[in-house]
């Protein structure tokens, strides 16, 4: 999938500056531009046509609720995720309603934010399938509305992965664990971290969190590959 065209607009020129290094550091997302006012942001929108916002509420000419209800307006094919400080229930029903993916209010994690982007990329993998596919029967479409409700089963006759009733660790979504299964599941050979990263657009880090969880509940088994020289590097293979 190519990289994802993006635009952030956040009145604090430094703030902005941090989001953009992330989104390069962590790769798959295209910094299309920075806006650092609501008109800057709508103007923007319309001449680069990005494919997602990162979009502020506070802004020193409007509301981030004004833009995202303006691009709405457009007909624009774009989503939004809010990253603001604004707590305020009004705020966060509006962003709702207007239809952002995510409302994440800082300060937050570098963390909280990957596992924001990650379910984003998930998800545009799916829409992309199905929409090659043809129409969506109910079942496809419950999983793109609703994916934190799916829940995860491994192969008939073994133990089920955890589902939608039990709770996850901390910094683990439904959604990625059900890729990770899958990806694995699909896959002959072992795979390291950074191949299962690669495949479903994920950080390094965050696939091998996930691939650690099937390993420790026993779905997954993990095999070190020693090379020349250096540390050994962890496979994981799905248990057959």
């Amino acid at each position: 999938m190519s990289s994802i065209r993006t635009l952030i607009i956040d009145d604090d020129v430094a703030v902005a500056g941090i989001h953009h290094g992330f989104l390069l550091a962590r790769g798959g997302f295209d910094v299309v531009s920075l806006a650092h006012t609501g008109q800057q942001g709508l103007d923007l929108a319309a001449e680069l046509r990005p494919e997602l916002v990162l979009l502020d509420i506070h802004l020193p000419d409007m509301s981030g609720l004004d833009v995202l209800q303006q691009l709405r307006g457009r007909q624009q094919a774009l989503d939004v995720l809010v990253i603001t400080a604004s707590r305020e229930l009004e705020t966060v029903r509006g962003a709702m309603a207007g239809g952002v993916l995510h409302y994440l209010v800082k300060p937050f994690t570098s963390q909280a934010l990957n596992e924001r982007l990650d379910e984003y990329v998930l998800l545009r993998r799916e829409l992309a399938a199905g929409g090659a596919a043809g129409p969506l029967d109910q079942d496809s479409i419950d999983r793109l509305v609703a994916p934190s409700r799916r829940a995860v089963v491994a192969d008939s006759g073994a133990a089920p992965v955890p589902g939608s009733a039990v709770r996850l660790p901390k910094g683990l979504s439904r959604p990625t664990l059900d890729a990770v299964i899958e990806a694995l599941k699909s896959t002959p050979d072992d795979v390291s971290a950074a191949g299962m990263a690669l495949q479903l657009g994920l950080s390094r880090v965050s696939a091998r969190r996930y691939l650690e969880y099937l390993v420790i509940h026993g779905f997954a088994r993990l095999t070190p590959r020693y090379g020349a020289a250096g540390r050994p590097e962890n496979r994981y293979l799905w248990k057959r």
